[in-house]
C-alpha cells in the first residue's frame, strides 16, 4: 500500500492515516528499534512520508526515535524508531469466588507483575469482595509502579452471563454477584475505561493469544474446574449471543444426572471424597493396592477431608486400580458438552482451561474416547498450558484491545503528553 493520495482528501486526515499505519507496523514487532530504510521497505510509504508520520507519533508519545549510527554512511543516516511499550499499561482481573488474579501489563502485552489474592470467606458479600479486588489492583499497580494516569484500561472477568453492559446476569459462581454492574463497581478506583466480560470468552481470548489454539478461527475454551461453561470463537469471532449466554452450557440441566454447576475438580474431588471415606471404614490401615481407591487413601493418610483434585489425578497417575470408574464419573457431563457443542458448530479445536487442565497427562486420552462414542466427527481436543492464568491473561488481551481502540484508533496523544 502506497501512500495515502491527496487528491480530495483533506490532508491531515492523510497525515492521521499515514501514522496509524506506522504506528501498527512498530506495534506490531515491539522488540527492536526500526529504521527508516525498514519502514520505507514494510510500509511502501516514501521516506519523508515515513520520517514525517514518525515525527508525529513520537510528538504524541507513542514512539522514540533516534539517529542509528550503525546505518550511516554515506548519505543521509537512517532514524531508528520503536514503540513505546511503557507509555501506558493495562489490568487484567479474574474475580472467582475464592480468588482474585490480576496482571499488569505494558502496551506490546509482556507482563510486569501479576498477584492474587486468597479471599477468607467465599461466600463474602459482593461489596466486600470488591474492595478486596480493588486492594489487590491497586497494589499490583504500586508494586509494578505504575501510576494511576498511565493506566489506560482495566477488564474484570467473573463467572455468569456478562452483559453488554458489564452486569453480571442469570447466574454466577460468585455469591452476591448476579445484578452487580462490574464497570460502575470498579470505575471510581480507576481512572480510566473499565469493562467486565465473561471468564470463558476471557479464557478463548488468551488461548487464541498465548495458548494452543492461535491458529484456530473455530475453537472452543471450556473452563472445566469448579463449574462447566465455554468460551466459543466462530471465524475468528467471539460469540456471545443475545444476552452474553452463548456458552453457558446449560442445556446440561436437562441430562439425565448431569449438570453445568459441576466441573472435573469438583466431581474429581467429592467422588475421591467418597471413596475414601468409605475405605476408611474398613478400619484397616494397610489396603492391598490394588484395591479400588487404595492409591488414593494413602495418599490422603486416611482423610477425606484431605482429598482434593490434584490429590485424585495424583492417585490416577500412580495406578490407583479405581481409574476406569473415577474418569467415567469425572469427565460424563465434559464429555456430553463437548459432544454437543461438537454437534452444534463443529470447532476445529476443543480446549480444557483452568487449573484442571494440569491433569491433561491423565484426562486428554479418556475424554478423547468418551467424546469419539458419543459423535461421529468428534473434534481435536486440547488441554490448555496456560492453566489457571488463561482468564486474567484474556482479561489483559481485552483491556490492550481497548485502549488501542481509544487512544490509537483514532490517534490520541500518550497518558502525560500535552493535547494540542
Amino acid at each position: 500500500m502506497k501512500d495515502v493520495s491527496r487528491g480530495g482528501v483533506d490532508s491531515a486526515m492523510v497525515r492521521q492515516l499515514n501514522a496509524s499505519r506506522l504506528l501498527a507496523v512498530l506495534r506490531a514487532a515491539p522488540d527492536a528499534p526500526w529504521s527508516s530504510n525498514d519502514l520505507v521497505e514494510e510500509t511502501g510509504m516514501s521516506r519523508p512520508t515515513v520520517l514525517a508520520a514518525a515525527g508525529r507519533l513520537v510528538e504524541l508519545g507513542w514512539v522514540t526515535g533516534s539517529v542509528s549510527r550503525a546505518a550511516a554512511g554515506r548519505g543521509r543516516p537512517s532514524r531508528a524508531f520503536a514503540f513505546r511499550r511503557d507509555a501506558g499499561y493495562v489490568l487484567g482481573m479474574d474475580i472467582g469466588a475464592r480468588t482474585v488474579r490480576v496482571a499488569v501489563a505494558d502496551l506490546a502485552g509482556r507482563l510486569v507483575t501479576e498477584d492474587e489474592h486468597l479471599f477468607s470467606d467465599p461466600g463474602m458479600a459482593s461489596g466486600e469482595r470488591l474492595a478486596a479486588v480493588i486492594r489487590t489492583a491497586t497494589g499490583a499497580l504500586a508494586a509494578a509502579g505504575v501510576p494511576g494516569e498511565r493506566l489506560l484500561a482495566v477488564c474484570a472477568g467473573s463467572s455468569g452471563t456478562v452483559a453488554a453492559d458489564g452486569t453480571v446476569r442469570v447466574r454466577s459462581g460468585i455469591p452476591g454477584f448476579v445484578g452487580v454492574n462490574l464497570p460502575d463497581a470498579l470505575g471510581e478506583a480507576f481512572d480510566c475505561v473499565v469493562i467486565a466480560e465473561n471468564d470463558c470468552n476471557l479464557a478463548v481470548v488468551a488461548e487464541r493469544w498465548r495458548g494452543v489454539a492461535s491458529c484456530s478461527e473455530n475453537v472452543v475454551c471450556m473452563l472445566a474446574g469448579e463449574r462447566l461453561g465455554a468460551g466459543i470463537v466462530v471465524r475468528g469471532g467471539l460469540v456471545r449471543g443475545y444476552c452474553g449466554g452463548a456458552g453457558e452450557l446449560g442445556f446440561l440441566d436437562m441430562m439425565d444426572g448431569l449438570t453445568a454447576a459441576e466441573g472435573l475438580a469438583s466431581r474429581a474431588r467429592s467422588e475421591g471424597r467418597r471413596r475414601v471415606a468409605a475405605l476408611a471404614t474398613r478400619h484397616t490401615r494397610h489396603l492391598p493396592h490394588d484395591t479400588p481407591g487404595a492409591v488414593l487413601h494413602a495418599l490422603a493418610a486416611g482423610d477425606a477431608a484431605r482429598v482434593n483434585a490434584p490429590l485424585v489425578f495424583d492417585a490416577l497417575r500412580a495406578g490407583d486400580t479405581s481409574a476406569p470408574e473415577v474418569l467415567d464419573y469425572v469427565l460424563g457431563p465434559a464429555a456430553r458438552a463437548i459432544a454437543t457443542v461438537s454437534l452444534l458448530l463443529d470447532p476445529e479445536l476443543v480446549v480444557i482451561s483452568g487449573a484442571v487442565a494440569d491433569a491433561g497427562d491423565v484426562l486428554l486420552s479418556p475424554l478423547e474416547d468418551m467424546v469419539a462414542r458419543l459423535t461421529k466427527a468428534p473434534p481435536k481436543l486440547a488441554f490448555s498450558p496456560l492453566s489457571d492464568r488463561a482468564v486474567v491473561l484474556g482479561a489483559v488481551r481485552l483491556a490492550l484491545d481497548t485502549a488501542q481502540a481509544r487512544f490509537h484508533d483514532p490517534l490520541a496523544p500518550a497518558p502525560g503528553v500535552r493535547r494540542e
